[in-house]
């Protein structure tokens, strides 16, 4: 081979080198965007299930408030009632008719059982009502929780690693906004170590 063969045989491997340059930064930038988003993933699972317990206990609250008092009684009533004729109209079956029933049943409870709310950052992460909260926990409110989850998500977007969700618990434990302020313990009236 002449020295301009070899001139243009290095030449179209230069080409080629860039050319797969340029897709292994696309890959890896579409990589790291996987990446980031999986990570905020991680918070958004425990928000919705966090949230999903707030829905449990809310409606386990409402049907206490119903047993203890007579007169709230007609409110899931009238909300059946409105759901069925809903359903009905809407969907013209049965089927519809039911599920706008026992949606608008299940929202009645909820806000029947509103309250406002306190989560334990312990193992097992309780939601409950911030009258029910106890001492032997690491209680802080529903409020400043959700705050704190939305900045966590937005540094996952920027690229922080989380970890397993008892490392992110760990890192909410240590988050300075839900340690500033107390959570009122109801049955002893002192702060404990939480958020308001």
């Amino acid at each position: 081979m002449s020295a301009s063969e070899w001139g243009q045989v290095a030449e179209e491997l230069r080409e080629k080198m860039v050319s797969i340059e340029i897709r292994a930064n696309n890959v890896l930038v579409q990589l790291t965007g996987v990446c980031r988003t999986w990570e905020s993933l991680k918070v958004d699972i425990l928000e919705a299930r966090l949230e999903e317990d707030r829905r449990l206990a809310a409606m386990a609250q409402g049907v206490r408030v119903l047993q203890r008092d007579q007169r709230k009684r007609s409110i899931p009533l009238r909300s059946v009632a409105a759901g069925l004729l809903r359903g009905a109209v809407v969907g013209k079956s049965v089927d519809s008719a039911l599920y706008h029933s026992l949606a608008a049943l299940n929202s009645s409870m909820e806000q029947v059982g509103a309250s406002r709310w306190a989560v334990s950052l312990d193992r097992d992460m309780l939601v409950v009502p911030r009258d029910q909260i106890t001492a032997e926990r690491f209680w802080v409110t529903w409020e400043s929780l959700t705050e704190v989850l939305r900045r966590l998500r937005q540094k996952a977007l920027d690229g922080k690693k989380l970890g397993n969700l008892a490392a992110i618990v760990s890192e909410l434990k240590q988050d300075r906004q839900l340690r500033g302020c107390p959570v009122w313990l109801p049955d002893v009236g002192i702060p404990e170590s939480g958020a308001e």
